[in-house]
Parts: structure tokens; C-alpha cells; sequence
């Protein structure tokens, strides 16, 4: 299972970003999957919450936006989300094309807590 590895790293660079911050509680960290990744997002979580627990990270949850696939036709530049079917343009009905989205696996952001005021 790739994803709890994946989660393992996500958590150690979460873990590094609390620590440049003064070990500020880490709330939510925010990623971006796409559909073909090969990352099964509830795997994932289920991953992450498992390893921070028991530990300072207990209690930080993932925040997940799921990518849709996209493709541009290498003939007119058009972009577009392919159907299960076809990948063929819809615009010119090329079916010479490259994929732009859906791949992706970022850690978007980090959410940690406010220090108290002094």
C-alpha cells in the first residue's frame, strides 16, 4: 500500500513546517489528488490519520481536492475532460492529445494553529 508511504512523507513535512514555526500545532494539511494518479484518497487519509496518531499531529486532518483528468488536442489546442470512451477532441475530433491534468499529487497548504497572545 504506496499511499501510507505517501502519507509518511506528507507527515514529515508537516512535521517540518511546525517545527520552522515554533512547533505550532499542525490543524489541516491540504492536498490536490487527480483521478489518475494512482492514489486512492481514502486510503491516504485513512494512512495519515493512523501515523499521526498518538503523536503531536493527532488531530490534524486531511483537506482533499480531487483533479479531474484533462486533456489539449495536439491539432487545436482545445482543453477538455476525456469521457470513459473516447479521448478524442471535442472540438475537432482529434484523437492525438496530451494529458495537462489529473496527475497531480501537491501539498497545497498548511494550516497550524495561532499562538496564544501574550
Amino acid at each position: 500500500m504506496h499511499e501510507l508511504s505517501l502519507a509518511s512523507a506528507i507527515l514529515d513535512r508537516a512535521q517540518a513546517v511546525s517545527l520552522r514555526n515554533g512547533n505550532a500545532r499542525v490543524l489541516k494539511v491540504g492536498l490536490r489528488i487527480g483521478e489518475i494518479s494512482g492514489v486512492e484518497p481514502e486510503a491516504l487519509a485513512f494512512g495519515f490519520e493512523a501515523l499521526c496518531r498518538d503523536t503531536p499531529m493527532a488531530g490534524a486532518v486531511l483537506e482533499i481536492e480531487r483533479c479531474k483528468r484533462k486533456q489539449r488536442c495536439a491539432a487545436c489546442a482545445a482543453e477538455f475532460e476525456p469521457t470513459e470512451i473516447t479521448s478524442a477532441c471535442p472540438v475537432c475530433h482529434g484523437d492525438d492529445s496530451v494529458c495537462i491534468a489529473g496527475r497531480e499529487l501537491d501539498v497545497v497548504f498548511f494550516e497550524l494553529e495561532d499562538p496564544p497572545c501574550a
